[in-house]
C-alpha cells in the first residue's frame, strides 16, 4: 500500500512540476512568454500523448536545465510521429537515446577551433624556421 501512495505522490508532484515549468517559466524565460504558450500548444499536447510517464518526467527535468535541448527533442519526436516512424509510446530509454543524439548534433555544429598564427608579421623572421623563444 505504501508503494501505491508513494507513486501517487510522485505523479502529483510531476504534474505540479510540469505545470510550473509550463506556466511559471514564462516569467523566468523573459518577455517573449514562451512558458505560457506551451500549455496551449497543440504540438506540446501531441508530444505528451506519445510519451510514457517516465519519458515525460525525464523530458521535463531536461527542460528545467536545457530548455533548447528539450525543444529540439520535441521537434524530433513530432517529425518522427508525423512521418509514421513512431507507432507506440516512447519510453525513457528511447528518450535518453534521442537526447544523446541531439547532444552529439549540438557538439558537431558548435565545434569551435582556435588557430594560432605564429608567423613573424614584420617579415624579418628567422628563415630557417628555428624558434627564437628560448634564446
Amino acid at each position: 500500500m505504501e508503494d501505491a501512495e508513494l507513486n501517487a505522490i510522485r505523479a502529483a508532484r510531476l504534474q505540479e512540476m510540469q505545470r510550473n515549468a509550463g506556466q511559471g517559466g514564462g516569467s523566468a524565460d523573459g518577455p517573449d512568454g514562451q512558458g505560457n504558450s506551451k500549455a496551449n500548444d497543440p504540438a506540446q499536447s501531441m508530444v505528451e500523448q506519445i510519451l510514457e510517464a517516465e519519458a515525460k518526467e525525464r523530458l521535463s527535468r531536461v527542460r528545467l536545465v536545457k530548455p533548447e535541448r528539450a525543444k529540439a527533442v520535441e521537434g524530433y519526436l513530432l517529425r518522427m510521429y508525423q512521418s509514421g516512424a513512431i507507432r507506440r509510446k516512447v519510453n525513457e530509454e528511447q528518450i535518453v537515446d534521442i537526447l544523446e543524439q541531439v547532444a552529439s548534433d549540438e557538439r558537431k555544429h558548435n565545434n569551435t577551433t582556435i588557430v594560432f598564427d605564429r608567423r613573424d608579421k614584420s617579415g624579418e623572421g628567422n628563415e630557417e624556421g628555428e624558434d627564437d623563444f628560448f634564446d
